[in-house]
Parts: C-alpha cells; sequence; structure tokens
C-alpha cells in the first residue's frame, strides 16, 4: 500500500502543479485542481513521517525530524522515506531464570528445597545438605 500512496501522491501534485502552469484563464475544475497542489505538495513532503507514525516505528522523533528539516533535499527525504520503511530488528532478551535449589527426598522421592529439614510431602525427617 506504501507504493501505491507514493505513486498517487506524486501522480496527483505533477498533475497539479501542470495545471497551475497552464497557460491563460482556468476555468472552476482547473483553478481546484491547480490549488489542490498546496495541499498534495506538503502531502507528499511529509509522506515519510507518516508512514513511520503509522507503522509505529521505533524512530519516529528521529524520522519526523530528518524529514522536517532536511526532506526539502532530495537526499534528506529519501533517507526519512527509506529508514521509515526499514522494519525493526527484534532484540533478543536473554531471561535469567534463578534455579530453586533442590533435592530429593529418601523417604517418598519428591522434590524438596535444599534448606528443608522435613520433606513437606511425607513428613518425615531429612538430613541438612
Amino acid at each position: 500500500m506504501f507504493a501505491v500512496r507514493l505513486i498517487v501522491l506524486l501522480l496527483l501534485t505533477a498533475y497539479s502543479y501542470g495545471m497551475g502552469t497552464e497557460p491563460g484563464e482556468l476555468n472552476a475544475f482547473g483553478k481546484t485542481v491547480a490549488g489542490s497542489f498546496f495541499l498534495l505538495a506538503p502531502a507528499l513532503y511529509f509522506l515519510p513521517s507518516y508512514e513511520a507514525w503509522r507503522q509505529d516505528h521505533v524512530n519516529l522523533t528521529p524520522i519526523v525530524l530528518i524529514n522536517t528539516f532536511l526532506g526539502w533535499t532530495l537526499i534528506g527525504w529519501v533517507v526519512s522515506l527509506v529508514w521509515s520503511q526499514k522494519r525493526s530488528e527484534p532484540v533478543e532478551v536473554a531471561v535469567v531464570t534463578p534455579q530453586r535449589q533442590t533435592k530429593t527426598c529418601p523417604y517418598c522421592a519428591e522434590e524438596i528445597l535444599l534448606a528443608a529439614k522435613k520433606c513437606k510431602h511425607c513428613g518425615s525427617e531429612v538430613a541438612a545438605a
């Protein structure tokens, strides 16, 4: 859908700009199309910011800042556009789970804590380790 939005905005902006540069008097439709340039050009300019916002990009603020302040250069606009389309790679987080130190009860063979003096399952006295 991104490509469709980009192409439609490019074509409509170019058409409205071209309509505004026609020599001679424009009819009402021509004036409307030519006036739509002032809505379509900013929409095209801020397309990278919109795409980053729409995808909940993790780097939304830097993309918007680059698009706003450097977007007037073609390089700044393309950088923000490419960055807005780049998927963020998932970060693997190592989860540390503390291991419970257990031992097996010699009478009932159930797992009990290492510090236990009495088995909670069978009630027999167990030597502390």
